[in-house]
C-alpha cells in the first residue's frame, strides 16, 4: 500500500510540468543595430528571426511585427543602486518595422499600443501540490503508523 502511494506521488510530480509557449525573439542589441533603408532580408539576418505578425499592409508600405526581449536586473529592494544586481531576462516587446513597397525600411519603432499577450503559460499550481503533499502525507503516515 505504501509503495502505491509513493509511486502515485512520484507520478504526479513527474507528469506535472510548466509549459510556456513564447515567440522566437531577438535582443535589444540587435534591434539597435537596425538602420533606415535596410532591406527586409538584411533586417531578418541581423535580428535572426522572421516577423512575428503583420500589423498593416497598405498601398504605400507594409508593417511587420518582430519581438525582442529586454534585459532586467534583480536586486534586493533595500540595496538598489544603478549598477548592482543580477541580469535577468525581462519582458517581451513588439517592434514595428515599416517597409516601403520597394522593400526598404521606412521606420522602426517599439509598438507601445500592441497587446502584451505574447506568452501563453499553462502551468500546474505547484503551491497547491505542495499544500496537498504537506497535508496529505503526514495524515497518511499517521494512519499507517496507527494501523500497525
Amino acid at each position: 500500500m505504501k509503495n502505491k502511494i509513493v509511486n502515485s506521488i512520484i507520478a504526479i510530480l513527474i507528469f506535472t510540468s510548466c509549459i510556456v509557449q513564447s515567440p522566437k525573439y531577438t535582443t535589444l542589441e540587435k534591434v539597435i543595430s537596425l538602420r533606415i533603408g535596410m532591406s527586409k532580408t538584411e533586417v531578418e539576418e541581423i535580428l535572426g528571426v522572421k516577423p512575428y505578425d503583420l500589423k498593416a499592409y497598405t498601398d504605400s508600405s507594409n508593417v511587420f511585427i518582430y519581438v525582442y526581449r529586454t534585459l532586467d536586473r534583480k536586486t534586493l529592494s533595500f540595496d538598489t543602486k544603478p549598477i548592482n544586481g543580477n541580469k535577468s531576462k525581462g519582458k517581451y516587446v513588439q517592434l514595428a518595422v515599416a517597409y516601403s513597397k520597394k522593400g526598404n525600411v521606412k521606420s522602426i519603432e517599439s509598438c507601445n499600443m500592441c497587446p502584451d499577450n505574447l506568452v501563453n503559460v499553462n502551468k500546474v499550481d505547484f503551491n497547491g501540490i505542495v499544500v496537498f503533499i504537506t497535508v496529505t502525507l503526514p495524515i497518511l503516515l499517521i494512519y499507517f503508523g496507527l494501523k500497525k
